[in-house]
């Protein structure tokens, strides 16, 4: 027996493990050529790809539907179109049992060849995840579908970077796999939108789409004695990452370390403030170098009060960092964020959270308005200048 593994990407994030869709059985990859990652070879199956058109030997409605199905194949339209004669041929000889893909959403091409097989297509994401891209895209669209597929007792496995099990803690069989983090669009995933003219869209939708997408209570599984104040407490979660893909600086998003000082001044006149904000070393990084800016021995030096993500750790070392961030954020139902990571994992614990957020995908879709309170019914608010960040907080929550 053999499965044809049908392949639109390169990323690991994007591709089928054969072990997940072998089951035993060999697995021969079928790589589709992209005008990007592999123009060479798709250039030369060119004269191959018009000679297998051209031919006699598929009849023509097959070459009706096998054009449709090539055309339907978002991502790699072109290595459908030069390898889709060839391929269907092979699955009408019998070289293959079973056809398989990553995600079967818009690969028209895996649709068609799987029917042809007389088997229905094997898709890798119909029964677990798989994904090694930036921490907050797995937030957005991950860790919701995952735990959709477990709500439905549909969750076989999770695959991730290092320090996600307890963000995947309902699963079944969670696996970590060490390497940094890179930008990997969530397209394949039922919460990501594909782009009018490139299937991978450069920016989020304006609507989420919901169908298939559940985030797991992490406010309740994660709350613990541990983690308890003497008065209410608010979590303050910044960032140091390089943005220069914003184009427009290096710390766009990060609240500034003389706001930063302001901020926690007029917070700790209430609450028991915990600062959050990740050292390179304490998370895998991911394109998105972090520069360190001296915020971290400002609060310490400013505000001894003030407890520290480092701090917590020190005194925790039983737990892996994001787990400590999980159950301290689930102690507080007050929140200060900033636009990327850190806003998405506030946003997850309910109460309020006021998001510094000047520029960013997530500002031109108007996420934080339209759907971030999907999280958790959370009530999020931004804020565009730290001027305007500490009159939210006076209002969000300091006022009476």
């Amino acid at each position: 027996m053999t499965v044809a593994a049908v392949e639109r990407f390169a990323d690991p994030s994007r591709r089928c493990e054969q072990v997940r869709i072998g089951g035993g059985e060999a697995v021969e990859v079928w790589d589709l050529p992209g005008v990007k990652r592999d123009l060479a070879g798709l250039v030369r199956r060119v004269p191959a790809a018009l000679a297998g058109w051209l031919a006699g030997d598929i009849p023509r409605e097959v070459k009706r539907e096998l054009l449709g199905a090539s055309l339907r194949t978002r991502g790699a339209r072109a290595g459908a179109l030069v390898r889709a004669p060839e391929l269907w041929r092979r699955v009408r000889d019998g070289e293959v049992d079973r056809v398989a893909c990553f995600s079967a959403k818009e690969f028209g091409l895996a649709r068609a060849l799987a029917a042809a097989s007389g088997e229905p297509l094997a898709e890798q994401l119909a029964r677990g995840t798989q994904y090694f891209g930036e921490f907050a895209f797995e937030l957005l669209a991950v860790v919701p579908y995952a735990y959709w597929l477990h709500s439905q007792g549909r969750l076989d496995f999770t695959v991730s970077s290092l320090d996600t099990r307890c963000l995947y803690y309902f699963s079944p069989r969670h696996e970590e796999v060490p390497g940094p983090r890179r930008y990997v669009p969530v397209t394949d995933y039922p919460a990501g939108e594909p782009g009018r003219l490139r299937y991978d869209r450069l920016g989020w939708p304006e609507a989420l789409d919901t169908s298939r997408w559940l985030p797991p209570p992490y406010a309740g599984v994660y709350r613990d004695d541990r983690f308890a104040w003497s008065h209410e407490p608010c979590i303050v979660c910044n960032k140091a990452s390089d943005e220069r893909y914003l184009r427009r600086g290096v710390h766009v998003n990060a609240i500034p370390t003389d706001a930063l000082l302001a901020l926690i001044r007029k917070l700790s006149t209430r609450f028991q403030v915990v600062y959050v904000r990740p050292r390179a070393g304490d998370i895998v990084n991911d394109h998105q170098a972090v520069c360190e800016r001296g915020d971290l021995e400002a609060v310490a030096r400013e505000f001894p009060d003030v407890v520290t993500i480092q701090e917590l750790h020190e005194r925790h070392p039983e737990l892996t960092f994001n787990e400590l961030q999980l159950r301290v954020l689930a102690s507080a139902r007050r929140f200060v964020s900033v636009l990327g990571g850190p806003s998405y994992l506030a946003s997850w614990f309910g109460g309020v959270n006021v998001v510094y957020a000047r520029h960013g995908w997530e500002t031109k879709a108007h996420a934080y308005d339209n759907w971030f309170h999907r999280f958790s019914g959370a009530r999020v608010v931004t804020a565009r200048t730290p001027a305007d960040l500490l009159a939210t907080v006076d209002r969000e929550l300091l006022a009476p």
